[in-house]
């Protein structure tokens, strides 16, 4: 009977390490597929690298080249909504989703290149196209956010969110150089697109692979290490099943779900315009020949940026919290603002602004959604942050038809497509610099609400 018992025994230790070995290699393979996605996204946030070729091919004013921006981020914003659709399917289904939409659109937009004077008149269709685009690269991304979230413990979030971001700024760099080096300019866009389509498609089919919930059969990491370290699980369970039960209706009247939820959108939405202008505003200051330098500087400044503060986020979470982090990425988007808006007539003004909009990007893409996973559970993370992302892009689609305004106001020539002069887009910057304070505004709210109450407990 004890041979028996050994044999039965030493078996189900087996098995254990098996499920074990088998959940970590899961784990970081969905880390791999997660950053893929994430490279994949990096596709649709380099519309400064061509907004210029684009607006001069077609024949755009800036309204229009703003609206294409605006749509192909408010396409990345509705990512969480075929996730949340799909949750009772399998990721893989929800992932070839994905996949055909991106296919679409960005084969639709690689059609308008051969059909240039029937898009002349048609910027809605463009518009449309960039849509279906920035939707279909935001699916795998959303989900590769809540899979890999789910993975790995809370003190070690943020710097798994910050290794999935580098691999958005290391495809943006790598996207920039193909777009500039590797195809000469009458036919680089074109080109272009039929890489990413490519490119796309490999990374939606590694990810229906490798993309996946942690295994049921064995606690997830985060539950593992609670154990050994002592915590309280019992406690835990009842937290999260407290939290897994909050309905939208109670989500909608928390005041501290609003307030990190606007100010992370404003923020992301001041980034993202300062971004895909940062072209715009060499091209005014007759300073394009340094596009090649901003457009390759900026990405590995946002890399060192999200790495550096997530991890430092990390470490000292409890004495400072990650809200003043966004409220300090908040600052740096505000400085930037207003060293366009008055000053960047020269390289060196130009090269600092880009510098200060990296790190403040870098700080608030990593921390807000650690934040957000932390103040209101891992487990609500898809809806609570996919409502960020929603917000984001009907904040940026404002902003960008604004910034297109002001900037074809001061056209002095009517047939003239480019404005010449720092007053070309001053008041679009100024704009910018106003939403970063209110951003900072709410977050020193937050941040104020969420010590009292620490305070008396």
């Amino acid at each position: 009977m004890h041979v028996i018992r050994y044999l039965f025994s030493f078996q189900e230790e087996e098995n254990t390490k098996l499920l074990s070995t088998k959940s970590n290699y899961l784990k970081w393979m969905s880390l791999l597929a997660g950053g893929l996605a994430h490279a994949m996204l990096a596709s649709n946030l380099i519309f400064y690298v061509y907004i210029n070729d684009i607006k001069a091919r077609f024949r755009y004013d800036q309204k229009e080249v703003e609206a294409f921006a605006s749509m192909l981020n408010a396409g990345i914003g509705l990512g969480f909504v075929p996730n949340l659709i799909g949750q009772k399917l399998k990721s893989a289904w929800v992932l070839a989703f994905g996949m055909v939409l991106s296919t679409i659109g960005i084969l639709m937009l690689w059609s308008s290149t051969k059909m240039v004077s029937f898009y002349e008149d048609k910027s809605w269709l463009m518009a449309l196209y960039f849509l279906i685009s920035g939707l279909g690269g935001s699916v795998g991304y959303i989900m590769a956010l809540r899979f890999n979230a789910d993975h790995f413990a809370d003190d070690k979030r943020g710097r798994v969110i910050a290794v999935m971001f580098v691999f958005i700024d290391s495809g943006m760099i790598s996207f920039t150089l193909i777009y500039y080096h590797a195809f000469p300019p009458e036919t680089r866009f074109e080109r272009l697109l039929i890489i990413l389509v490519s490119f796309n498609a490999v990374v939606y089919i590694f990810c229906m692979i490798f993309l996946r919930p942690p295994s049921s059969n064995i606690p997830s990491v985060d539950e593992s290490e609670l154990q050994t370290s002592g915590f309280k699980y019992e406690t835990l369970q009842e937290e999260r099943q407290i939290l897994k039960e909050t309905s939208f209706r109670d989500l909608l009247v928390n005041a501290d779900y609003h307030l990190l939820a606007w100010m992370c959108s404003l923020t992301f939405a001041v980034s993202l315009l300062l971004s895909n202008n940062m072209t715009v505003l060499t091209k005014e200051e007759e300073l394009s020949s340094f596009d090649n330098v901003t457009t390759l500087l900026y990405p590995p400044i946002v890399i060192v940026s999200a790495l550096s503060f997530s991890a430092v986020s990390d470490k000292i979470k409890n004495v400072v919290s990650r809200i003043t982090f966004l409220i300090i990425g908040g600052l740096f988007l505000a400085l930037s603002s207003l060293l366009n808006a008055f000053l960047s007539s020269h390289k060196a003004v130009i090269a600092t602004a880009l510098v200060l909009a990296a790190i403040g990007t870098g700080m608030v893409y990593t921390i807000g959604p650690t934040t957000m996973s932390e103040q209101f559970h891992i487990d609500n993370f898809m809806r609570n942050w996919g409502i960020v992302m929603f917000m984001r892009a009907i904040l940026i689609i404002i902003l960008h038809v604004i910034f297109g305004a002001f900037y074809d106001i001061e056209i002095k020539d009517t047939d003239g497509l480019f404005c010449k002069g720092l007053h070309c887009t001053r008041n679009g910057y100024i704009l910018t610099c106003v939403v970063s304070f209110i951003a900072i505004g709410l977050g020193v709210c937050l941040n104020f609400r969420v010590n009292k109450r620490r305070s008396q407990t």
